[in-house]
């Protein structure tokens, strides 16, 4: 029975290559296994353990292993591609939300401190590693990274047979376009409260200089919007944590109709 599953003429495992290759297409982009603070030699470790795990279940939806050079080649190209394929749709659903954290931090005043980010590389404010350490959180409470597995699983079927020049698809870019504009429209939708109440703030405080110009207002104006917008955070973040998990729950569904675009 074990034979069955793992043959004993190793040429026959040459087909986990094109397994692990689109495992690694999916770490360079997917949530929680594209971050930084994971070495290299653990994410290769832990593709190569999966790719041998998964290979008995996708078998039966894997083409022979080319012999000819150009043909690996191409196979490799055509794995990395759709690897990266299945991690777009949750990676720019995390980055929605970031852009949208980043917004919401300039709104509340904390753009004048900002942070190095180690995972984007970049100067960010205080919000950015907070909703990132929710988004990395719900991810794994949610068992999200089991849905991206099963998802892994079901490409093989639907990329079955694929040409391999799904790239000059000009459906596919399309819908990688769409997903690229939707990602700020997302962003704008998440920020709407803070940005709806930083503008009620800086009236309120504008009418407040007017009335009273021997009081520096602007002074107790910074304090004042940190404090309202950690007060607005706390109000919605049961309706905010559902929005973000209806959000990415449904990249698994932007991701079916990209590969079915194939």
């Amino acid at each position: 029975m074990l034979s069955e599953l793992y043959p004993y003429v190793w040429n026959h495992y040459l087909d986990i290559c094109t397994v692990g290759i689109r495992l690694l297409g999916i770490f360079l982009l997917a949530p929680a296994f594209n971050h930084r603070s994971i070495p290299v030699v653990i994410k290769i470790v832990l593709a190569l353990s999966l790719s041998l795990a998964l290979f008995p279940i996708v078998k039966p939806y894997l083409n022979p292993f080319p012999t000819d050079l150009f043909e690996i080649l191409g196979l490799a190209i055509r794995e990395t591609f759709i690897g990266l394929f299945l991690g777009l749709s949750a990676h720019l659903a995390v980055e929605a939300i970031h852009v949208a954290a980043q917004f919401i931090g300039f709104q509340m005043g904390f753009g004048v401190g900002g942070l190095m980010d180690p995972q984007m590389q970049s100067s960010v404010t205080v919000m950015v590693p907070l909703y990132g350490w929710v988004v990395l959180m719900m991810f794994f409470t949610l068992n999200l990274h089991h849905e991206l597995i099963y998802l892994f699983v079901q490409s093989f079927r639907i990329t079955k047979g694929i040409d391999g020049v799904f790239v000059e698809n000009s459906q596919v870019m399309k819908i990688v376009l769409g997903m690229f504009g939707e990602l700020f429209v997302t962003a704008v939708r998440m920020a709407a409260p803070f940005s709806l109440l930083a503008l009620l703030s800086n009236l309120a405080v504008g009418v407040l200089n007017r009335l009273i110009p021997q009081m520096n207002v602007m002074l107790f104006s910074f304090p004042i919007t940190i404090l309202l917008g950690l007060l607005t955070f706390y109000l919605v973040a049961p309706e905010l944590i559902e929005f973000i998990e209806n959000m990415i729950s449904g990249a698994s569904e932007k991701t079916i109709v990209l590969l079915k675009a194939m």
